[in-house]
């Protein structure tokens, strides 16, 4: 053993075992430090798995809802069906197709109590699209309307 290892020299002795602390600590801080990153990282994948659901089930909110139109038309008239009463006009904004920003409008018209779009329109606007449409209650041509007489009968010939 070299000379200047001398253990039984207490001041050597001291500087060895400072040492042997230090790179203890150094080794319980980086497994204490993985251990959070990877903490951290099991929260940041939860969130994200939360996130994925919760857009997937906005998704299948909007497909149901949308679901629900009887009729979409880009003119002001439905072929067969009559318009009773306009609702509102849905604007939607930024989505990915065509075919999205119309489910979403539609989506949007019946969340305010119609069921048929008219006008509707789709535009490109910044790589996004967007619908626009007015929403309205339509019934079938020859059926009455909830709360409206019947028209009279016609006089026996």
């Amino acid at each position: 053993m070299p000379e200047w290892l001398n253990i039984a020299d207490p001041l050597v002795r001291r500087i060895v075992l400072g040492a042997a602390a230090f790179v203890v600590l150094v080794l319980v801080l980086r497994v204490i430090g993985r251990r959070r990153a990877a903490a951290a990282e099991a929260r940041r994948r939860a969130e994200l798995r939360r996130d994925y659901d919760a857009v997937r089930l906005r998704q299948e909110e909007i497909r149901r809802l949308a679901s629900q139109i009887a009729a979409t038309s880009s003119t002001n008239r439905i072929a067969g069906f009559t318009i009773v009463r306009q609702v509102e006009t849905v604007f939607t904004d930024g989505c990915a197709s065509s075919v999205t920003a119309i489910e979403l409008a539609k989506a949007l018209a019946v969340q305010k109590g119609a069921n048929a779009l008219i006008n509707l329109q789709t535009q490109q606007v910044g790589g996004k699209w967007v619908a626009s449409g007015d929403a309205v209650v339509v019934r079938l041509l020859g059926r009455r309307v909830e709360g409206t007489p019947p028209p009279p009968a016609a006089p026996n010939a």
